[in-house]
């Protein structure tokens, strides 16, 4: 055959098995298009492969919806925490998950699923997205823009199993400065995600607006829980009240419907003094300031079976999720605001039912709505999401959405909501509450201008794995500095609010899994009252606002009581007439110091640890404490400490006694520039003459 003849043959037939071989390829495509219909949307071969990859995403800027990362060991960075770009690096295998690893069931409820939202911090115009699919199960994932008022879906994916671990790429085009991926379960784990977008305006670093705080006296600063009215004289050292009541109390209207349903003050008919108008006059009275922390259910849920955390919608069954749902719960702390706040209302808009009608009395000015919401041990474990929506709705009506008599705010402008307690130092729940405050309302104001508030107590817990066995001191703890970083947080996101502790403890009861350490030389009573005055000043020297000791009164009339915060009284159970020794040792400690405020820290280490406070009408007036960190019965015999000091100056010594409210006192002279005596686990006072 001539050359020209075979050279069109071999075209013809090259041509004949391009053809072929691209119908191939194109059958194949289809097939896997198909099949990925059913696993992913806008799942695609063709990427934009000219947008970089988005960077600068920091903790600061992923918020986990579902709370999980303190008590569920979740950690959201861990979707960019190993900085994989699989453009430049296909065949990188990242391994870490951002799921809760431990009671995962427990965040992914109700359909919600986990759910982490990711502020780019500008609008970007997004390109394409990389998930690392590293799943042991098929399960689904979705990817969202937009933001969390206008959620929109972009990808919906299923993972497999390890024999398709990798990277999946997904065609996106739109623009968005907040993402949310939502995870179905712990099953759908995803170890890495990159986005590649391009900025669509200058990211400016948000600075930090520094507030000046005034430290509170420790007068100011020392606090107490209480669930009933303990006589007022007991109450005298406490400058704050945190006092326990159930919302049933109040809301006991079962007959009625919402919103014509009528609020209780009196339910129990109790005598004058026992009435929470005229207790709170009492306290007040005294220069000290109670609040009431509102917890549990309206009574017809409780009728029905509802448990203490459930959530108290207007009607079981609505979204707890949204703000709405909780009309009637705002109706009530309207109510409590119209009644206890500084502003007169029309009392002929006030549903009471069981007493004369008041307005106006001025004998409060903050309101907690809940405790421990975040708790882990319970099945109805609230999202910060569903304490969101509770808290906007009783703030103000969620911006007056709910009609003008709902929300602490709409009855009285000086009324702030207090935030309920959490279990644990968890400031990232913290976070996710000023951001979906910022998202989801208008005004994107913080609600909880009355404080936040964390409980915590010293314990030998190394996790949320188990009870902890043993109570341990607040220095071998490292209480003080735990709590100082939570200060440093608090003041970079929410300069101004108050910071407070709102539980802190210890139990008698050496049955007791949170029993305080019993040091040599004392007993059980004196050994609480002694850890109680360390971990007060511990938290004082931390640079908290308040500090609620845990707590006034003993649970049970019981004195051996074995059960966790049974035996954490300053005083014994209902009915009986016993002072324990740390109630004196408290009052003694606010009458020497109560003027002070915290200044320096003198020493945290060697054998005596040293704190300097100043006084705050007489700034020239110091006094210290000094104490051994120990539980192992140490004292330091002639120990010679060089204070501060004027010329010719004395300075009075007081240690904490049994039976004696204001200290054992005797005055101490300087001699050759420093003061001698002996210190040991009993803090001892020197206060400047």
């Amino acid at each position: 055959m001539p050359a020209r003849g075979r050279i069109l043959q071999d075209l013809l037939f090259t041509a004949t098995y391009l053809v072929v071989l691209t119908t191939v390829i194109g059958i194949i495509y289809l097939v896997q298009l198909a099949w990925a219909k059913g696993q992913t949307t806008q799942l695609s071969a063709v990427v934009v492969e000219d947008a970089p990859k988005i960077t600068g995403i920091t903790h600061d800027h992923v918020f986990d919806l579902s709370g999980s990362e303190a008590s569920g060991y979740s950690d959201p960075m861990k979707l960019f925490d190993e900085n994989c770009d699989p453009r430049l690096n296909p065949s990188s295998t990242p391994s870490t998950s951002p799921l809760p690893s431990r009671m995962p069931d427990l965040f992914c409820r109700d359909g919600r699923g986990i759910r982490i939202v990711i502020d780019l911090q500008v609008m970007q115009q997004l390109t394409a997205m990389y998930w690392y699919d590293h799943s042991f199960e098929s399960d689904s994932i979705w990817f969202y823009t937009g933001d969390m008022q206008h959620w929109k879906q972009a990808v919906a994916y299923k993972t497999q199993s390890p024999a398709t671990w990798g990277w999946k790429q997904f065609a996106i085009n739109t623009s968005s400065r907040y993402v949310m991926v939502r995870f179905n379960s712990y099953k759908s784990v995803i170890s890495e995600m990159v986005m590649y977008g391009n900025a669509m305006e200058k990211i400016i670093p948000v600075k930090t607006v520094a507030v000046k705080r005034e430290a509170p006296t420790l007068q100011q600063f020392a606090g107490t829980n209480t669930y009933d009215y303990v006589p007022t004289p007991l109450v005298q050292p406490f400058g704050q009240v945190r006092m326990y009541q159930m919302l049933s109390w109040f809301d006991t209207d079962g007959e009625s419907v919402y919103p014509n349903n009528k609020i209780s003050l009196n339910h129990f008919n109790q005598p004058q003094e026992q009435q929470l108008r005229y207790y709170a006059d009492s306290i007040n009275k005294m220069g000290n300031h109670l609040w009431v922390s509102m917890r549990g259910l309206p009574a017809f849920m409780e009728n029905k079976g509802y448990k203490e955390k459930d959530k108290p919608v207007t009607h079981p069954g609505m979204n707890t999720e949204d703000p709405m749902s909780y009309g009637r719960h705002a109706k009530t702390m309207w109510t409590l605001a119209a009644a206890f706040g500084k502003t007169k209302v029309d009392t002929a808009l006030m549903d009471i039912k069981d007493v004369k009608k008041f307005s106006g009395l001025g004998l409060m000015d903050r309101f907690e709505n809940g405790n421990e919401e975040d708790a882990y041990w319970t099945p109805f474990y609230w999202t910060p999401v569903d304490y969101f929506a509770l808290s906007s709705a009783d703030y103000d009506g969620h911006e007056g959405k709910l009609g003008a008599r709902h929300g602490i705010k709409n009855a009285d402008a000086n009324s702030k909501l207090l935030m309920s307690g959490m279990i644990q130092l968890d400031t990232n729940r913290v976070r996710t509450l000023k951001f979906l405050c910022e998202q989801l309302r208008a005004d994107k104001q913080f609600i909880w201008q009355g404080g936040v508030q964390y409980h915590y107590y010293s314990n030998n817990a190394k996790d949320n794995t188990k009870p902890p066995d043993y109570g341990i001191s607040p220095e071998e703890d490292h209480m003080r500095e735990k709590l100082a970083r939570v200060r440093a947080f608090h003041d970079k996101l929410l300069p101004g609010v108050p910071l407070i502790l709102g539980e802190n403890g210890y139990d008698r009861n050496q049955h007791s899994w949170q029993r305080t350490p019993v040091l040599p030389g004392y007993n059980e009573r004196q050994s609480q009252g002694i850890m109680e005055i360390r971990s007060l000043f511990a938290c004082f020297m931390a640079g908290f606002d308040q500090y609620n000791q845990y707590m006034m009164r003993n649970a049970t009339v019981y004195e051996d009581a074995p059960g966790p915060y049974a035996t954490s009284g300053m005083i014994g159970g209902p009915g009986t007439s016993v002072v324990y020794p740390m109630w004196y040792y408290w009052s003694a400690v606010v009458k020497q110091l109560g003027a002070y405020v915290p200044d320096k820290i003198i020493s945290e280490s060697g054998e005596v640890w040293i704190y300097r406070l100043r006084r705050r009408d007489n700034p020239g007036k110091l006094a210290y404490i000094l104490f051994s960190p120990t539980t192992s019965g140490r004292s330091i015999k002639n120990f010679r400490f060089k204070p501060e000091i004027k010329q010719n100056q004395s300075f009075t010594e007081v240690r904490l006694d049994d039976k004696s409210a204001s200290g054992v006192t005797k005055s101490l002279k300087v001699s050759g520039g420093a003061l001698e005596l002996t210190v040991n686990e009993s803090p001892v006072f020197l206060v400047g003459n």
